[in-house]
């Protein structure tokens, strides 16, 4: 027993002594390590000088004027006067809208038509009647210009009622013209030559009063004249 307490000695006695002789190598190498660190001689770099500060812009009492003008405590508070929009003065309103009494399409195209409480006659577009201008037309609705506005209607809005009827003594409408010369009469507007308005496919109607020939060519259209029951039908055609 006591010779293996002995063995047991003798091996732990080793053992420090391995250890005492590791911990030696290890401070000598720790300490070879720090010399080589702090032996080393380190040069210091050139740096850049650094840049000059900016100068010091001078106290100007103009700008603390915010202090002055505006209050702490109200953020709106500022001298800007606000003036109330002026409001837009009413629009006129639109007078009543001429009244129709029928159209013609033969020849040049026209309608009857009266202002409030005016006479009828026969209109081609471009007329005025009252406050208003005529546009256009056709069997279906009528445009008007009236203050820089376009106005359209159904024809069957502004078509005469019964109540609408021409008081005594107001001229009646002019009957269809069985002539040229008679539709002058009737429109009284001044005659003149050459194709009239335009009335599709091309097709020009004729001029109240004009007196050119048929078979006349102006401008790449023909005069043609047709005779029918209620008169001649006149219009400029394309030439061919």
């Amino acid at each position: 027993m006591r010779r293996k307490l002995a063995l047991l000695d003798v091996a732990l006695a080793g053992i420090l002594v391995l250890l005492g002789f590791r911990a030696r190598e290890v401070w000598l190498s720790a300490r070879q390590r720090e010399t080589r660190v702090l032996g080393q001689t380190v040069r210091p770099e050139k740096m850049p000088p650094l840049p000059a500060p900016p100068p010091v812009a001078p106290l100007m009492a103009a700008s603390y004027a915010d202090v002055a003008i505006k209050m702490l405590f109200a953020r709106d508070r500022n001298p800007t006067v606000i003036i109330d929009p002026v409001a837009a003065p009413p629009e006129k309103p639109m007078p009543a809208l001429p009244v129709a009494y029928g159209t013609f399409f033969l020849g040049e195209p026209s309608i009857i038509l009266a202002p409030a409480g005016g006479a009828q006659r026969r209109y081609i577009p471009g007329q005025n009647i009252g406050d208003f201008k005529l546009l256009a037309f056709d069997a279906q609705t009528v445009t008007f210009e009236w203050n820089g506005k376009k106005v359209e209607r159904r024809m069957d809005e502004i078509m005469a009622k019964p109540s609408d009827a021409p008081k005594p003594g107001t001229p009646a409408p002019a009957a269809p013209a069985a002539s040229s010369s008679a539709s002058v009469a009737s429109l009284g507007s001044v005659a003149t030559s050459g194709p009239g308005v335009d009335i599709g496919g091309g097709f020009r109607g004729c001029s109240a009063g004009d007196a050119t020939p048929s078979g006349t060519v102006q401008n790449g259209l023909r005069k043609v004249e047709i005779a029918t029951p209620f008169g001649k039908s006149c219009r400029w055609e394309p030439v061919k």
